[in-house]
């Protein structure tokens, strides 16, 4: 009996090196292989299948907390972090924001990824509100943009644009339903991620994804 056990655990001695190379060469092959959301078409290539049309967040123009209008396609060039928040929000929005406040950390100095929250309480979050809501959460000026403007353009781009809830409680005014999913944009306007903003493990595998996307980019330049 003691022959038998000492050689199973020999055999899994011997074997546990190999599962990790497995694991390891496969997690090595997959890791920079980011989902790109509600893609339209592709190629085949030498490499696999690689996406060549998917949906496309549209321009839009808005304004930011500063009162000046924020044209989106001045920041084409950026990856961005999305989200959906209002400043009277009680419940999901301080962690939300709260979390973002770890994303806007971790690139501070990455000036190709910029963070927008869009208000769906526009009426009421006027430039100054936002403005107040900026600087309580330590946002960045020019890193961190919280957007209002017509409640319709919010909602449309919400709905349509992020396939998100984003719309007026019509059983309570003073209410708004949004989603806690914070977004994922790449430079191509793809959708690359969802991720649930009030959940720190989350919120970290943003943050991951978001470097890989940087190492994809940096990897084609060379």
């Amino acid at each position: 009996m003691k022959n038998t056990k000492k050689t199973v655990y020999l055999c899994l001695a011997l074997l546990a090196p190999v599962f990790l190379i497995l694991f390891f060469t496969i997690f090595a092959s997959s890791r920079h292989k980011l989902p790109v959301f509600f893609a339209y078409d592709s190629i085949e290539t030498e490499r696999g299948y690689v996406i060549t049309d998917a949906h496309t967040i549209p321009a839009y123009k808005l304004i930011d907390q500063t009162g000046a209008e924020f044209n989106s396609t001045n920041y084409d060039s950026c990856f961005k972090v999305y989200d959906f928040i209002f400043t009277r929000c009680g419940s999901i929005c301080p962690d939300m924001t709260t979390q973002l406040i770890r994303v806007q950390e971790a690139f501070k100095n990455d000036k190709d990824i910029v963070l927008i929250s869009l208000s769906v309480d526009p009426e009421h979050d006027t430039s100054q509100v936002l403005q107040h809501y900026a600087t309580k959460y330590n946002a960045i000026p020019g890193k961190w943009f919280f957007l209002t403007g017509a409640k319709d353009s919010i909602y449309t781009l919400g709905q349509r644009e992020f396939f998100l809830t984003a719309k007026q409680n019509e059983e309570d005014l003073t209410d708004f339903l949004h989603s806690d999913k914070v977004v994922l944009v790449d430079k191509k306007g793809w959708i690359r991620g969802y991720y649930d903003g009030t959940e720190e493990k989350d919120v970290d595998r943003l943050i991951t994804e978001l470097k890989v996307l940087q190492k994809i980019e940096r990897d084609a330049k060379r």
